[in-house]
């Protein structure tokens, strides 16, 4: 490959002793300089160009959740799905591409009402791979209900063999049932080998009550604050 230092080489005088060039060779050899200067520096250009992006993303999703998993990124969220949940998948985080729905209400564990308020309220998913399964833990409206309850919301998790799904329940019921509605499903895999799941208890009938509460409350900002839970 020729290079600038082989060009300046070629274009020294033999006779060490000369000072003088004429004015075209002068032209020439600053020509074949520029020329490979931007040659080289093209590739540089090319590598540390990166895709940008602008908000708001082009998604249909609220309670954005990305998950890393074989090379690529795969977004899940609330909405953009037929009382379930969907799926966008990207290589830059930038540029996103939809994979459909990826989670229905109707598998065959299905635990969900999706007749109930909000339309099943299919909330806030969230997907972790494990030993070569992916887990999807959401929300959603508990289909029994005895005291008719409005937010009768519980947690559950399905599993599939691919981020794009189908993911299928576990069971026939959610993970556990604490005797009041919960949401918004966050689960840590420690160290130690525990499995701990983070989520909130709705303020439907159960208001927290504290001094930034009565605080909050006073100024109009909240009617009511709901827990977090472990």
């Amino acid at each position: 490959m020729l290079t600038c230092r082989d060009v300046l080489h070629a274009w020294q005088p033999k006779n060490r002793g000369r000072k003088k060039k004429t004015y075209m060779t002068r032209k020439i050899m600053n020509g074949l300089f520029v020329l490979l200067l931007a040659g080289s520096l093209q590739p540089v250009a090319a590598q540390n160009s990166k895709a940008t992006y602008q908000n708001p993303l082009p998604v249909r999703l609220g309670d954005p959740f990305v998950l890393s998993a074989n090379g690529r990124y795969y977004m899940y969220g609330t909405g953009g799905a037929d009382k379930g949940f969907a799926a966008y998948s990207s290589t830059d985080v930038v540029n996103w591409k939809p994979e459909g729905q990826v989670y229905f209400h109707n598998n065959k564990n299905g635990w969900t009402d999706p007749t109930a308020a909000w339309n099943g309220a299919y909330w806030a998913p969230e997907v972790y791979e494990r030993q070569g399964k992916y887990y999807l833990f959401y929300s959603a409206q508990w289909k029994v209900n005895p005291a008719k309850e409005t937010e009768n919301f519980r947690i559950g998790v399905a599993v599939a063999d691919q981020p794009t799904g189908p993911f299928i329940d576990l069971a026939d019921r959610p993970i556990f049932d604490p005797g009041y509605p919960i949401i918004d499903a966050n689960v840590l895999f420690d160290k130690s080998g525990k499995v701990y799941l983070y989520y909130s208890r709705c303020c439907y009938k159960h208001p927290v009550k504290s001094e930034v509460a009565d605080w909050a409350k006073a100024r109009g900002w909240f009617k009511e604050i709901e827990e977090s839970w472990v």
